[in-house]
């Protein structure tokens, strides 16, 4: 993926060089002032988007799924805006209601199981937003915290489908309400349609912490009898949704002419000599191809007939071709986009490391597609734009079980037994991007998509093509997928017809500033972490601790403005304060904790934006590393003691421990903003997704836990993924 965009940005420099011959610089005076967008605001929003709830257990039906599916959402929002120039910083709160989100079943190959759901009828946000504007229009950056009113239900019911009593609860409930807090990250545009009436869309990913809700009895009693800590009987659930919605605002007051000039004292004004009344006009048909690169995440999870999951997560290569339309109003643009590309393999694991028999589970998406709204901001021959929509793939779900006893003769051989499913999947798709037309026709650009599908069950079959839970419901005796992929892109395109210029309310915009050159400088900001781990079931658990961090470092980078657009490279080193661990097995004798630490994390960047004078919006992709140090320490979960002078709590000398770098994806958008020739400052948000990573359960000897299994199966598996919003400054060298 570094090497993709790394071309990417290497392919602008070189094809913009004619356009930005164009721009020569002459002496100009630009206009005196533009809509002010300063002012409070109160409003409305429609849209939908993906939720993904994932469960966990301590054991006590060894199983965890992530049901994922669209809901819809609507609400209000009131907030207040600060426009500086082209510069707009401001805050803003929303509250909407929701839809149902996606239910399942936890525990399907036991005689009981329990119908776990998640449902949020009311959330919002309290967000910073920092943004570029353009005359009536705007886009931004925001980011900040998020809340819901979750109310989490687990309800137990008899799972033997020959039972009388069938599906009737048995008064094993795991149920919990109340306010969860997380973290939010997304990007829009917006447009007044007159001095009062704003229009836009916008995303927002949201990141809520884990919570979980006691196992009781119909009596109140703990599940786990008294044999095991409170604390450690529950039913765990962690919260993610994705949302692309249109808003509609009011915006009080008159509208007060603003001053362009950031600064006064910055020399001459340079901009494009305005030889004619108008520009390049966006509207029009368009046809291309695009290549990149991104990580895929692939979580799978069984009823409890391994009872094991696993998130195999890497990179993968793309490409393909996309068709679309837009459709440019002054300096606005809507547009309808479709495509489709073809990817390389994802990365695949094994499920089941400590039974006699395992899994080897894989998916593929040879073929996928989206079909997405997007929405930007025209600067002469730059657009910058938000899009989102649906997402589709053809997904090619396999699980082949085999003999996994070292010791065997027949080991690695495959025993009958598959899980395997094929066809398409349908999900959601949020993201951004840059475009530069070096021509009448020709347009260059670069963007990032993040999407997460619907999870799709696979039944566990005998050779025979019967169920392989026997008495259990076969609906419930499956291997569950969720698939997430996030992708950098550059692509080009051919807009059809000729040049025909539309006409832009204001003159043409003085460039008061030279974006290129060397800078250095630091930031600060927080987010949010959540690190998945699952066993193959040693403890036949999985948790996955989220909640948020504090981070902060230094950037340097290198710039290239030609005309309005810029290409850079960027690096960063950030310290980071300590993420959330928890516990796997806590409905066994023994149970694990669990942890993450990324001390020292990083990222080296592409990035890709439209500069309006004194100010800067991008979006940014490439590789992210992280120095990761994963624990696991096994210790007594038995409120009596193990016995052999282990009394509860003590540890047992069982560990998963691995350190040493990660590397992964990172994918983002921000708003920079020059104070003078040299200092800038600025917010920008990025979303992470690191590699998976395995930490050996060894004895306090160094032996395997797991013999006679092979020891690369007998692992506590770790899925990093950190979501960040930050502001940062920085030095620039020369003028």
């Amino acid at each position: 993926m570094r090497t993709t965009l790394a071309a990417a940005a290497a392919l602008f420099a070189t094809t913009v060089a004619g356009s930005a011959a164009d721009l020569a610089p002459v002496y100009t005076k630009a206009p005196a002032a533009v809509y002010s967008w300063t002012g409070f605001y109160i409003g409305g929003n429609l849209g939908g988007g993906m939720a993904s709830s994932h469960f966990d257990d301590p054991d006590f039906y060894a199983a965890s799924v992530t049901p994922a599916r669209g809901f819809f959402t609507g609400g209000a929002q009131i907030g207040y805006n600060y426009q500086f120039g082209r510069g707009l910083v401001g805050i803003e709160a929303d509250v909407n209601g929701n839809s149902d989100f996606k239910g399942t079943v936890l525990g399907g190959d036991w005689s009981r199981a329990m119908t776990v759901t998640t449902k949020a009828d009311v959330s919002g946000t309290i967000r910073a937003r920092a943004g570029l504007v353009i005359d009536n229009a705007l886009v931004y950056a925001t980011g900040g915290a998020a809340w819901a009113d979750v109310k989490q239900t687990g309800i137990e019911f008899n799972n033997v489908a020959a039972s009388p009593t069938f599906g009737a609860p048995t008064g094993l409930t795991a149920n919990r309400s109340g306010v969860l807090w997380g973290g939010v990250i997304g990007a829009g545009v917006e447009y007044a349609l007159s001095p009062n009436w704003i229009v836009g869309g916008e995303f927002l990913h949201t990141v809520y912490q884990d919570r979980g809700a006691n196992i009781v009895t119909a009596a109140g009693a703990s599940g786990c009898a008294a044999t095991r800590p409170t604390a450690n009987c529950v039913i765990r659930d962690q919260l993610t949704t994705d949302v692309a919605r249109v808003r509609l605002s009011y915006k009080f007051g008159d509208p007060v002419p603003v001053s362009t000039d950031a600064y006064a004292g910055a020399g001459p004004r340079y901009a494009k000599a305005p030889a004619m009344a108008s520009v390049y006009s966006w509207t029009g048909f368009y046809i291309g191809g695009n290549a990149g690169g991104g990580m895929a995440s692939s979580r799978f999870d069984d009823p409890c007939y391994y009872c094991s999951s696993t998130m195999p997560t890497g990179g993968f290569f793309t490409g393909g071709g996309q068709i679309g339309y837009n459709y440019q109003f002054g300096s606005g643009l809507v547009g309808i986009e479709a495509d489709v590309n073809g990817n390389s393999d994802f990365k695949s694991y094994v499920i089941g490391g400590a039974w006699t028999r395992a899994m080897s589970v894989a998916s593929k998406a040879d073929v996928s597609g989206t079909i997405r709204a997007r929405s930007g901001v025209v600067i002469d021959n730059a657009l910058v734009y938000v899009t989102g929509g649906a997402a589709w793939a053809n997904v090619d779900q396999t699980g082949t079980e085999f003999n996994n006893v070292t010791t065997s003769s027949t080991f690695g051989a495959p025993t009958g037994i598959t899980a395997n499913r094929s066809g398409t999947l349908w999900g959601g798709v949020i993201g951004a991007g840059v475009e530069f037309a070096v021509g009448s026709n020709w347009i260059v650009g670069a963007e990032y998509l993040h999407t997460v599908y619907e999870d799709r069950d696979a039944n566990i079959i005998l050779a025979n093509g019967t169920s392989a839970c026997g008495s259990s419901l076969a609906a419930n005796c499956v291997v569950r997928n969720q698939l997430t992929t996030d992708v950098a892109r550059a692509r080009v395109s051919y807009k059809f017809g000729d040049q025909a210029p539309v006409s832009v309310k204001a003159a043409p915009v003085a460039a008061l500033y030279n974006w290129t050159g060397l800078y250095i400088g630091g930031n600060a900001g927080g987010g949010m972490a959540r690190s998945h781990f699952d066993d193959p079931c040693n403890y036949c658990s999985t948790a996955t601790p989220t909640s948020g961090f504090f981070t902060g470092g230094a950037q340097i980078g290198f710039n290239y403005q030609f005309g309005r657009g810029l290409v850079g490279i960027e690096a960063d080193v950030n310290g980071n304060s300590r993420f959330k661990e928890s516990v796997i097995g806590g409905d066994d004798t023994f149970a694990m904790t669990v942890g993450a630490k990324a001390d020292v994390s990083g990222t080296i960047r592409a990035r890709a934006g439209v500069v309006v004078n004194n100010a800067l919006a991008y979006v940014t992709g490439g590789a992210a590393w992280a120095d990761v140090k994963q624990t696991g320490t096994e210790f007594c979960n038995s409120t009596g003691g193990c016995g052999g002078g282990l009394g509860s709590g003590a540890l047992t000398g069982v560990t998963a421990n691995r350190s040493g770098v990660l590397w992964g994806g990172v994918i983002g958008a921000g708003v920079e903003y020059a104070l003078n020739p040299n200092w800038i400052v600025g917010g920008e948000f990025l979303h992470t997704m690191y590699q998976d990573r395995d930490a050996n359960l060894v004895l306090a000897n160094g032996g395997n836990v797991c013999t006679p299994y092979p020891a690369s199966n007998c692992v506590v598996h770790n899925h990093l993924t950190t979501d960040v919003a930050r502001l940062r400054v920085s030095y620039k060298f020369g003028q």
